[in-house]
């Protein structure tokens, strides 16, 4: 009978869960010996699971955008004005749910080529519907323009209200206002007031 494993995929959570956490509050460059500590292993199983200090910063990323990408693919189909909300409600609720992923994400700090072509996906399901609403006639004007247009606009209102900047009386309100203001500005005269104010 072999010895067991050490070093196993609970562990390897684990640590992923933890140094989640500790990259959102301190960026990349978070020291390893809390992180270990943290979920009682030694610096040797980072090596082992993660084969470099890089490499468990570039598995922390990658998940949380997956995660992130996952959660949009699962808004529900429909119209092109269903399935832009829906995106948007989306990236929100999962903002809420993952606040240490969506810093990990979104925090600013450059990553490898993989990590940077990553984050580059997160707009993807975005681009698509708008793309969609584009060649539907729903929406108007260049889609890549449209769709970065509106991700900025929702990543910073998300990111405000996780800030705690929005009252949670009035989050919902101005998140929906937001939409409407942002659909109008990319709606064909006909279809501009498809969403309520």
């Amino acid at each position: 009978m072999g010895r067991p494993r050490l070093h196993d995929e609970q562990l390897r959570q684990r640590l992923l869960d933890a140094a989640t956490d500790l990259m959102a509050a301190e960026g990349p460059d978070f020291s390893l010996r809390p992180l270990v500590a943290s979920v009682g292993t030694s610096t040797s199983a980072v090596y082992s699971l993660f084969g470099s200090r890089g490499e468990l910063v570039e598995a922390i990323t990658l998940r949380a955008v997956r995660s992130f990408v996952d959660a949009q693919l699962d808004a529900p189909a429909g119209a092109p004005m269903e399935r832009v909300l829906g995106l948007a409600h989306a990236c929100r609720a999962w903002a809420h749910e993952h606040r240490t992923m969506f810093q990990v994400v979104f925090g600013g700090s450059r990553g490898s080529a993989a990590v940077e072509e990553a984050r580059e996906s997160t707009m993807q399901p975005l681009l698509e519907v708008v793309q969609d609403a584009v060649a539907q006639g729903v929406l108007e004007g260049d889609p890549q323009v449209a769709a970065r247009t509106i991700f900025a606009a929702l990543h910073g209102s998300i990111s405000l209200e996780l800030l705690g900047l929005h009252s949670a009386d009035e989050a919902d309100a101005l998140f929906d206002a937001q939409l409407a203001a942002l659909w109008r500005s990319w709606a064909t005269p006909e279809h501009r007031d498809a969403v309520a104010a």
